[in-house]
């Protein structure tokens, strides 16, 4: 990539030279609301020109990319908050005592008690009867 842009940079400086070269003629620039009359080589105006544009082009692009640079303040500032208050709960974590195993169910047994409850709901709470028997 750095071959490539420092190819097309090369590319952009030999034309500019080639222009600079070859339009030397005088030329008159006039504003119209000013009196002023500036006579200038004709690659200046060229090259000024080209420059105002990529000024005014990154400008716009500046501007335009302004939502995108306060959305990225605000997540890394979120996301540092979030970060500290991960190493503020670790501490905690770290200084409660742990807790046995033996008080903790195992999933396989968890799993077993709802499928018992999903499948024979009448079991596990006493028989009711309904208005027609």
């Amino acid at each position: 990539m750095k071959i490539l842009s420092r190819a097309l940079f090369l590319l952009f400086v030999l034309a500019g030279v080639l222009i600079a070269v070859s339009n030397t003629q005088p030329v008159q620039l006039a504003l119209w609301p000013l009196p002023h009359i500036v006579v200038l080589p004709l690659y200046l105006l060229v090259v000024g020109l080209l420059l105002t544009g990529v000024l005014a082009g990154l400008g716009i692009g500046w501007w335009a990319a302004r939502h995108h640079r306060r959305r990225v303040r605000e997540t890394s500032s979120q996301a540092a908050r979030l970060e500290r208050e991960v190493a503020r709960l670790r501490d905690v974590a770290g200084q409660q005592p742990a807790t046995t195993t033996a008080n903790v169910a195992s999933p396989g047994q968890k799993a077993i008690e709802r499928q018992r409850a999903l499948v024979a709901p009448d079991l596990a709470s006493p028989a009711r009867r309904g208005p027609l028997s």
